[in-house]
């Protein structure tokens, strides 16, 4: 879809952003076929953001971690978001996940290129010390 948007993008002379949508599965080591398409979107994402910045798109990936979507049982103003899964302890909002794809495709994120951004709650970069 990236690069069919990326095209059209291109033969129409349109600048702007494309925001990619990964995972925190990109984070740990890619055996399953999940984590290999996740890390696949990684690559995908720097490429095509050293191709397309010359002609005016910006190329970045969002990667969420654990959020409270009805796949998981959860639903934004739940109580039931709060676990110790996650050094936040508590699941993403989709509130949350959207404000950051908001900022990263509006001019205040024209300086972000190749990037993913990960909303993990610490889930993945971080040891907790207990």
């Amino acid at each position: 879809m990236s690069q069919a948007v990326a095209k059209h993008m291109i033969e129409n002379q349109i600048k702007g952003h494309i925001l990619n949508v990964t995972s925190s599965s990109a984070l740990r080591p890619a055996w399953t076929p999940y984590q290999m398409s996740k890390w696949a979107v990684r690559g995908l994402t720097l490429g095509m953001a050293d191709k397309l910045l010359p002609y005016g798109i910006i190329v970045n990936a969002i990667a969420p971690g654990p959020t409270a979507t009805p796949m998981l049982g959860k639903y934004e103003g739940d109580n039931n978001i709060y676990n110790g899964v996650c050094p936040a302890g508590r699941f993403a909002m989709p509130s949350e996940i959207a404000a950051l794809a908001t900022f990263m495709v509006s001019d205040m994120g024209n300086m972000i290129v190749g990037d993913t951004f990960y909303m993990t709650g610490g889930s993945g970069t971080i040891t907790l010390h207990r």
